[in-house]
C-alpha cells in the first residue's frame, strides 16, 4: 500500500528535470464576509442607512444629498435632523481658493484705500509663480495694508504733538510768549491775513508750520515793524527806509529802472 501511494503521489519536477522543486502555490481567497466562517450560526446583519443621506453607515461618503423627511418622526424631529444633515453639506468651490490660470488676481481693499493696479499687475506674475491663490494674495494684501495703516496713524499722532509742543514752546517763549502772547498772536495773524492768500494760509494749517515758535516770531515782527494800518518810516544813519511795505521788508534791493 504504501508503494502504491508512493507511486500515485504526484512529483513536482524541476525545470532541469531532476524531480527537485517547490509544489505549486495554493491561492486561497477568503469569503468576503470573516464573520460568517468564524460564526455561521449568528444571523447576518445588512448595513444601516441614515435616513435622508441614503448611505450605509461607516461607509465611504457618496454624493451628498439634501435631507429626506422620515415619515416616522415629527416635524420637530425632522427639522433637527435636517440641522444636522445639512451640516455635513461640502462647501462650494470657492474660484478665489485657486491660483487664477489667467494671472490675474482681483484684491478687495478697505474703505478709503485705492488699489494701485500698476503695481498689482507687476506683482501678479510673481504671485502666480509663487503659486499663490486668490484668498492667499488678500490676505498678504490685507495683513500689508494694516501694517501700513497702524504706522501712518502713528506717524500722525506723532506730528500732531510735535505741533502741540510747538505751541507750548511759544507760549512759554520770554519774548512772543507769556503776558505778549495774545498780542503776539493778534499781531501775526494780522500779517497773514494782510499779504497772505487762500493757498498759504491752508499750507500753514495743513503742514502745522504755522504754529512754529519761529514762524509766529517771524510773522509778529513783520507786524511790528508795518504796524496794522500803514507801513512803517524809520531812518538810520545814513540810510532811509522807504514807506513802502517791499522797501521795508527787503531794505537791500534796489528797485527796478533805477
Amino acid at each position: 500500500m504504501f508503494l502504491n501511494w508512493m507511486k500515485n503521489k504526484p512529483v513536482y519536477g524541476a525545470e532541469d528535470g531532476t524531480g527537485a522543486g517547490d509544489p505549486p502555490a495554493v491561492v486561497v481567497t477568503p469569503p468576503a464576509d470573516a464573520g460568517s466562517v468564524l460564526y455561521p450560526d449568528d444571523p447576518k446583519v445588512e448595513p444601516t442607512v441614515e435616513p435622508g443621506t441614503e448611505k450605509p453607515a461607516g461607509d465611504a461618503p457618496t454624493e451628498w444629498k439634501e435631507y429626506a423627511p422620515d415619515p416616522a418622526k415629527t416635524d420637530e424631529e425632522n427639522a433637527a435632523a435636517k440641522a444636522e444633515h445639512d451640516k455635513t453639506k461640502p462647501a462650494a468651490d470657492d474660484p478665489a481658493d485657486k491660483v487664477p490660470e489667467d494671472g490675474k488676481y482681483v484684491l478687495k481693499m478697505p474703505e478709503g484705500v485705492e488699489v494701485d493696479q500698476e503695481l498689482l499687475d507687476e506683482l501678479s506674475p510673481e504671485f502666480k509663480a509663487a503659486g499663490l491663490t486668490g484668498k492667499q494674495a488678500q490676505a498678504l494684501t490685507d495683513k500689508f495694508i494694516a501694517k501700513q495703516q497702524a504706522r501712518m496713524k502713528a506717524q500722525g499722532e506723532g506730528w500732531a504733538k510735535t505741533v502741540s509742543d510747538w505751541v507750548d514752546e511759544a507760549k512759554k517763549d520770554p519774548e512772543i510768549g507769556g503776558a505778549n502772547w495774545d498780542g503776539t498772536v493778534k499781531t501775526a495773524s494780522g500779517v497773514v491775513g494782510r499779504f497772505g492768500n487762500d493757498a498759504l494760509k491752508e499750507y500753514l494749517n495743513a503742514s502745522g508750520a504755522g504754529n512754529h515758535p519761529e514762524m509766529i516770531r517771524f510773522m509778529a515782527k513783520v507786524g511790528a515793524v508795518i504796524g496794522e494800518d500803514n507801513p512803517a518810516i524809520s531812518e538810520t544813519p545814513g540810510k532811509k527806509v522807504a514807506a513802502d511795505t517791499a522797501s521795508i521788508l527787503y531794505p537791500d534791493d534796489k528797485p527796478k529802472g533805477k
